[in-house]
Formats: C-alpha cells, sequence, structure tokens
C-alpha cells in the first residue's frame, strides 16, 4: 500500500532541504583536507564516465556505419547482376516472342496461300459447270 507521506511531489519538494542537509553533515563530519579531494576525485570519475559512454557510443556507430557501407556496397553488386540478369531474361523473352509471332505470321501466310489455291479451285469449278438456272 502506497504510503501517502512519501510520495514523488513530496520528494521533489524536500530534495533542496535534503541536498542542503546532507552538505552540510559531510563537510561538518569530514575535514576540508580530506572532504574536498573527495568531492573532486568523485567529479572525475563521473566526467570520465560520461566522456567513455560516449565514445563507446561513438564507436558502436561508427562500427555500425561501416557495416552498413559493407554491406550497401555487397548489395549494390547484387543488385547490378540481378539487373543485368533481368535484362537478359528480358531480352531472351523478346526475341522468343518476336521468334513466335514471325512463325505465326508465316503459319497464316501458308494458311491464306493454301485458302487461296482452295479457291481458285471452286471458282474453276463454277466456271466449268456453268450457270444454269433451272426453271
Amino acid at each position: 500500500m502506497p504510503s501517502i507521506f512519501f510520495t514523488r511531489e513530496s520528494f521533489v519538494l524536500a530534495f533542496p532541504l535534503l541536498a542542503v542537509c546532507s552538505i552540510y553533515a559531510f563537510f561538518k563530519f569530514i575535514p576540508l583536507e580530506i572532504g574536498i579531494p573527495i568531492v573532486g576525485i568523485s567529479t572525475l570519475l563521473f566526467q570520465a564516465r560520461a566522456k567513455l559512454i560516449a565514445s563507446r557510443s561513438t564507436d558502436e556507430h561508427i562500427d555500425q556505419t561501416i557495416v552498413r557501407d559493407l554491406v550497401s556496397g555487397e548489395d549494390a553488386l547484387v543488385a547490378q547482376q540481378e539487373a543485368k540478369e533481368e535484362k537478359k531474361q528480358r531480352k531472351l523473352d523478346q526475341r522468343k516472342m518476336e521468334r513466335l509471332k514471325a512463325e505465326r505470321r508465316k503459319a497464316a501466310n501458308n494458311k491464306r496461300e493454301t485458302a487461296d489455291d482452295d479457291d481458285d479451285g471452286e471458282m474453276m469449278a463454277k466456271f466449268a459447270k456453268g450457270s444454269r438456272k433451272t426453271k
């Protein structure tokens, strides 16, 4: 069950008083010859830690950038090869379609020629028979 006396709002309001009291107690019970170097060393350690974390994140970013550059180079080569293969495939398909069209035209021309020959034969038969009308 949450306490009604210790909440985030009460902590925020009491923090300045707690900080002042803590600093007073630190310097009251620890002599200045020891306290000031402890504060200085802790400040330096905190700054060094922050710089170390920042450099690690930069190194990771640089590493990720290098990896991305290497991978993008490989991806570009793969994409070029795929584009070449697609182009070759399109050319082959186009040649195939042209060949099929030529074969269809040739077959259609042969069909027309045979159809024309048949028509000539029918016309000759009509001509030889004559146009006799039956009454």
